[in-house]
């Protein structure tokens, strides 16, 4: 009798072995077809700012120090940039788990870099949480032991205030820097800041241009345009979806409409006004692995060509309303 059970036992965790093999093995099947499907369409951000976990909206990790300039009605009394430092992606993915303490410096420096000095730097002022500073006869703010708690998603918002008379003499400018200090890993973030008015006598005028610094796209798995402007109207964005598709990201936050024709050509078209914002990061990820005739157009990087055949291009329409 005891014989009988014993071999009854056995019988039973054979089976239950054989299931929990059998199951183990389905496991790694599946594991293994969405490896060779992921290994073909690798989706990495490479945006600058994008995928680091402290980031700005005007604020980047290049270090070309080209000065940049934001455009304001001929009206407004007081040009104010808002600048935000955040402790996410400006994507919004995920926050740092980590608090994030540094310090924000503004230089007011003209197009070359130099500090400037004197009375007229009185005009030019940063306020931030309540508290406004000036540059007075000092070319250099500072705000120091700033931090981003790690609780949520958590940014700070600084307002950098420009002479109206700059609005048509653009030769001074901020050159704002946010250091990190408790992350080594995280890089610091800068620009410099300037004004321009555009009245209605200059025409507006928008370009599309990929922003990533690479030697050939081959190097890329995924790619930044960037759309930047003046004036109100409408961007017509095409891409090519054979070898590129839009960030659902972007797609959903603009919410954009988009239709593809039979040969794979995909378009959109987003309503933009500089009065609100002059600057769209926009990434686009591969579809279909690297192509191995994919060039830069020129030697500026303006956009990726496959035998002639471009990845993406702009078209912009200019608003013929007026407001009264």
């Amino acid at each position: 009798m005891k014989d009988k059970f014993i071999k009854k036992l056995k019988r039973s965790w054979l089976a239950i072995w054989i299931a929990f093999a059998a199951a183990a093995l389905s496991t790694i099947g599946v594991l293994a077809a969405y490896t060779s499907v992921s290994s073909v369409k690798r989706v990495v951000s490479t945006q600058k700012g994008a995928g680091m976990l402290f980031s700005s909206n005007y604020l980047t990790t290049d270090e070309n120090d080209l000065p940049r300039t934001i455009t304001f009605s001929s009206m407004e009394n007081s040009p104010c940039v808002t600048v935000n430092v955040c402790n996410y992606p400006q994507t919004l993915i995920k926050h740092n788990d980590k608090d994030i303490t540094y310090t924000l410096t503004v230089e007011l420096v003209d197009s070359n870099g130099n500090a400037v000095t004197g009375e007229e730097t009185a005009k030019y002022s940063v306020e931030y949480n309540g508290e406004k500073k000036t540059f007075e006869s000092n070319s250099k703010i500072e705000f120091s032991l700033l931090k981003l708690m790690a609780d949520d998603f958590n940014k700070h918002e600084f307002v950098l205030t420009f002479d109206k008379s700059q609005l048509t003499k653009s030769d001074i400018y901020m050159r704002v820097t946010a250091t990190p200090t408790n992350q080594a890993e995280l890089k610091p973030l800068s620009a410099k800041l300037g004004v321009i008015y555009i009245n209605d006598n200059t025409s507006a005028t928008w370009t599309g241009t990929f922003i990533d610094n690479a030697t050939s796209p081959k190097d890329l798995d995924g790619f930044n345009y960037r759309l930047s402007g003046s004036g109100e109207g409408a961007v017509t964005l095409t891409w090519n979806t054979n070898y590129v598709d839009i960030s659902p990201w972007f797609k959903n936050t603009y919410n954009l409409t988009i239709s593809k024709d039979s040969s794979g050509i995909a378009t959109a078209t987003l309503k933009v006004n500089s009065a609100e914002k002059n600057q769209y990061d926009i990434q686009f990820y591969r579809t279909n692995g690297i192509n191995s005739a994919e060039q830069w157009s020129d030697g500026n990087h303006t956009n990726i060509t496959v035998t002639g055949t471009g990845f993406v291009s702009m078209n912009f329409t200019q608003s013929t309303t007026k407001e009264n």
